[in-house]
């Protein structure tokens, strides 16, 4: 009872937090651009600067910088969600990073000591007690194991998981109250985003999850040179700590020190990619954040992976939508691509298909026919508008992997300017429509067939004798409801239904 007291005193405390930093940025309701210059004036930034003057989406930005982890998590994940917050507020959100002040050397001991069981000198001879960055979940040191090697050592923020299970608590009862007071918001299901949010975050908080990620990707890769994901230490690591291998490279965003090693950056975009389609289309699992400070040039002009918190997986089924979507692209055909969005989509019921197909057969002649090759990030970027446009949504699934692709484009144009990933794309069309037609597919497929149709046969009867027998007793009712329609029509729609059955 007392702990139900605390916590529900802690969370008005944070609601209260929560609705002060809203206000601050001119994001609460009840401030807005009629409000007298004099309230106005007072919200400003630390620095002075006064927040009105900056557009929405940067205060927006701040607000979720300044709310802490979990809301800069939310962002991060709003900013992969084009399609339903539009292109600038997503760039905007994409950029949010957190500046958290790393833990004192004396709790990260702590914390070290705690997950692992063991004093810290035990397992690292030597360990950086001052951390190398920090970050909103945790913070990273460097350190050496017993047996020499050079490792890095991610330690997760004291206390940073129960503040961030209460603002999951807030964030679910604040969705679930926009799901029933508004019929426009409750179309993007907001409760279910933030349980999918909540899911992915709560994992990323267990650090295991990074180290199986670690160990998946090094497995999909093992006989591949030109790719090396750090080496994962199980033995060393724990829910909030990481042990992994201190990669002996640098980032490609470091492009003088590229051109000083005189690395080929052409053919280093082209390995990069095809490490990035072979996740996407042989293992089906990838890495879901390639942006340059993660992609590192090893020893050897080996491409480096690092931050494998964050990946995606994806089914069959995903990929024939992405590579018919693409297909239907570069061959011009505006009936194909209308028919893969709306199977590929969640369509809403009066939807104008004639409309529809009207703006994707104008996107196809504005992108399609563009003689310096095909922009791949501002294709997606307007075939997103048109989605939102027609209240399309979206499976989260799908629209991870097309921002992986955007972004895959974008590290390699970093590299070669020229890079074309449509052509990149086409070999890997041609693979899977073989898989499709590949006689273990098609054997595959019969077979579940087969036990749909037995399944279904042999609960059609029974299921047929049940409604018969309820039907005998007086007890089969039927329910029908109508919207927006007259009285006259309703009863002759019931009638039709009802001598219908």
């Amino acid at each position: 009872m007392v702990s139900n007291l605390v916590n529900v005193k802690s969370n008005v405390r944070r609601l209260n937090q929560i609705t002060r930093i809203l206000t601050k940025y001119g994001l609460a309701q009840y401030i807005g651009e009629s409000t007298p210059g004099f309230v106005r004036r007072r919200f400003v930034s630390d620095e002075g600067a006064d927040l009105w003057e900056l557009p929405f989406d940067v205060r927006l930005r701040l607000a979720l910088t300044e709310l802490g982890t979990t809301f800069i998590k939310m962002g991060q994940m709003i900013s992969q969600r084009p399609d339903m917050v539009g292109p600038d507020l997503a760039a905007e959100l994409a950029s949010l990073q957190a500046d958290t002040p790393a833990d004192p050397p004396e709790v990260v001991r702590e914390t070290v000591e705690t997950e692992l069981g063991i004093p810290v000198e035990t397992v690292f001879p030597w360990f950086s007690f001052e951390a190398l960055a920090s970050a909103s979940v945790g913070q990273v040191h460097l350190a050496t194991l017993q047996d020499g090697a050079d490792v890095v050592v991610k330690v997760q923020h004291a206390g940073i998981e129960e503040k961030v299970r209460d603002d999951l608590t807030l964030l679910m009862t604040l969705a679930k109250m926009g799901e029933q007071n508004s019929k426009e918001v409750a179309m993007y299901k907001p409760t279910a985003t933030v349980a999918e949010f909540r899911h992915s975050l709560l994992r990323e908080l267990d650090f295991t999850t990074e180290l199986n990620n670690l160990l998946q990707f090094t497995q999909n890769f093992r006989d591949d040179p030109e790719v090396h994901f750090p080496i994962a230490y199980p033995e060393e690591s724990a829910r909030r700590v990481l042990t992994m291998e201190r990669l002996d490279g640098y980032s490609i965003a470091d492009t003088g020190r590229m051109i000083a090693n005189k690395v080929d950056q052409p053919a280093f975009a082209e390995r990069f990619v095809r490490v990035m389609l072979e996740m996407i289309f042989r293992d089906g699992f990838y890495h879901a954040d390639p942006h340059p400070g993660n992609v590192f040039v090893v020893t050897g002009e080996r491409v480096g992976m690092l931050d494998c918190v964050k990946v995606g997986r994806v089914d069959e089924q995903t990929q024939e939508y992405f590579i018919n979507i693409v297909t239907a692209f570069l061959t011009g055909d505006a009936e194909m691509l209308t028919d893969e969005l709306i199977d590929m989509c969640e369509a809403p019921p009066d939807l104008n298909r004639n409309a529809y197909q009207a703006d994707v057969a104008e996107f196809i002649a504005e992108f399609g026919s563009s003689p310096t090759g095909i922009d791949i990030g501002s294709a997606f970027e307007s075939m997103f508008a048109i989605i939102r446009k027609h209240h399309l949504l979206v499976p989260a699934r799908v629209n991870m992997l097309l921002l992986v692709i955007v972004q895959t484009e974008g590290t390699a144009r970093l590299l070669d300017p020229e890079f074309n990933l449509a052509e990149a794309l086409r070999g890997y069309g041609t693979d899977i429509a073989r898989r499709r037609f590949s006689p273990k597919r098609i054997q595959r497929d019969l077979l579940r067939t087969y036990r749909d149709w037995d399944r279904l046969l042999k609960m059609v009867p029974r299921e047929t004798a049940a409604l018969l027998e309820r039907a005998q007793r007086g007890e089969l009712q039927i329910h029908v409801q109508q919207h927006g329609t007259e009285r006259p029509l309703n009863r002759l729609n019931i009638g039709i239904m009802a001598s219908a059955l």
